[in-house]
């Protein structure tokens, strides 16, 4: 929690300075946000969307049932080793047309939360097969750094290969992508790529990208 609120003090303060390129807005509310892997860089994504004014629900531990009982969660409430925050705007039920998946293995936080890593794997793949079948749009975002990378079978090489290739659109930061992983996986998948220069440029970039709710 200290990294976390040293980040968005940092965010905060470099926000007037923050300049990033106008995007084409191309996702859809109501829009949802889990953590793949159990990291606190979900807890990044949400204070990003507070701040910028975009709804959202948040669950760091989504499972298949939350997620396609649609906005609310079904009444999901938070609880020991799981966080819940429902912010959208749409009426209870309402399908989700976007589900982020926040890069990024922890394992004192898949601990917290009860999850072995077959757990959290399986649970991410649940969640992306029925975003496939419901036509969601899955976004994978990556902004750890170099910190939330390893060598070829890591645990967060194990989230990343496990959820990244099979999302719609992958953002990541240039100090995440410094081998250019992400640019070759989004490629070769033929999926919508964003490097952004940091977590900070995130403040501009999140409320480029959603087309005004109705």
């Amino acid at each position: 929690m200290k990294k976390l609120a040293l980040t968005i003090v940092i965010l905060s303060l470099v926000f007037a300075s923050v300049s990033f390129g106008a995007q084409t807005p191309f996702l859809k509310y109501p829009t949802v946000v889990t953590s793949a892997g159990q990291s606190s860089e979900a807890e990044i994504l949400t204070y990003v969307c507070d701040e910028m004014g975009i709804k959202y629900d948040y669950c760091d531990i989504l499972s298949e049932k939350e997620f396609a009982a649609g906005v609310g969660l079904g009444g999901a409430k938070s609880g020991p080793g799981k966080h819940v925050t429902v912010t959208s705007s749409q009426a209870k039920g309402t399908k989700y047309e976007s589900l982020w998946l926040v890069l990024g293995a922890s394992l004192k936080g898949m601990g917290a939360s009860g999850l072995s890593v077959e757990d959290e794997v399986s649970r991410l793949k649940k969640l992306i097969n029925y975003a496939k079948d419901k036509k969601i749009t899955l976004i994978a975002l990556a902004i750890g750094g170099e910190i939330r990378r390893g060598l070829p079978g890591s645990l967060n090489e194990q989230i990343i290969d496990a959820v990244a290739p099979f999302c719609d659109v992958i953002i990541t930061t240039k100090d995440t992508n410094k081998d250019g992983k992400f640019t070759q996986l989004a490629k070769s998948k033929n999926l919508k790529f964003i490097e952004i220069d940091s977590q900070e440029s995130l403040l501009e970039l999140i409320p480029e990208i959603f087309i005004a709710a109705k």
